[in-house]
């Protein structure tokens, strides 16, 4: 099957030595066309569907990824991305719009016709720094949750009101505080109890302190 290959270039030179690769290279791959700017590409990719589009990065100081979307609108065209960028953000922003391989202009020739090759039949071209830059942003670390966070996350309205009255009564007896929330000494003692246990306290001193700490019941 003949690979048919779109050039997007606006180095005459460069374009030049792809030409002579690829016509080296037929009959497995042929070249349809080539274009110099965005305009021309979008328009020549849309009147040729080629199957691979050899795509410089930089056109005339625009960004071909503001193109991008446009020449795979047709679900055919698959993009190989030539670039002498090596910034790893744009290159990464590259693959997420939808290019399939990324090929340094340093690269060797063996390299570009391997990708050409093998993005046509499917597959990724990427280098290793790029394809963990790819991964890391995909299957990103979930944030450690913080123990301290879930523990007064659990805490009910009624119990960070008692909390609020041990911060704030200072000292303050059960019977005064049971008084003050309209609750007897035994409910108090119950809410105590639940909060001990949620927040790993052990009396309401380590309560007050862990209170002051995480401003609780200020």
């Amino acid at each position: 099957m003949t690979i048919r290959i779109m050039l997007v270039d606006d180095h005459k030179t460069m374009l030049w030595g792809l030409e002579r690769l690829i016509q080296a290279e037929a009959p497995a791959l042929t070249l349809v066309g080539n274009a110099s700017t965005p305009e021309e590409a979008t328009s020549l990719c849309a009147a040729l569907k080629p199957d691979v589009i050899l795509l410089d990065l930089d056109l005339k100081g625009s960004s071909s990824l503001e193109i991008l979307p446009a020449l795979l609108s047709n679900g055919v065209t698959r993009a190989v991305i030539l670039s002498a960028n090596r910034d790893q953000s744009t290159l990464t922003a590259a693959v997420k719009l939808g290019a399939r391989g990324v090929v340094s202009k340093e690269a060797a020739t063996e390299d570009v016709l391997a990708a050409v090759r093998k993005v046509h039949g499917g597959e990724l071209w990427l280098d290793q720094s790029l394809m963990q830059a790819l991964l890391g942003q995909i299957v990103a670390p979930a944030p450690k949750a913080d123990p301290e966070a879930q523990r007064i996350a659990a805490l009910t309205a009624r119990e960070r009101e008692v909390i609020g009255m041990i911060v704030q009564g200072k000292g303050a007896l059960n019977k005064e505080l049971a008084e003050r929330a309209f609750i007897s000494e035994r409910t108090l003692r119950n809410h105590l109890t639940a909060i001990y246990q949620k927040l790993d306290v052990a009396n309401r001193l380590e309560l007050y302190v862990y209170a002051t700490r995480h401003n609780l019941g200020t």
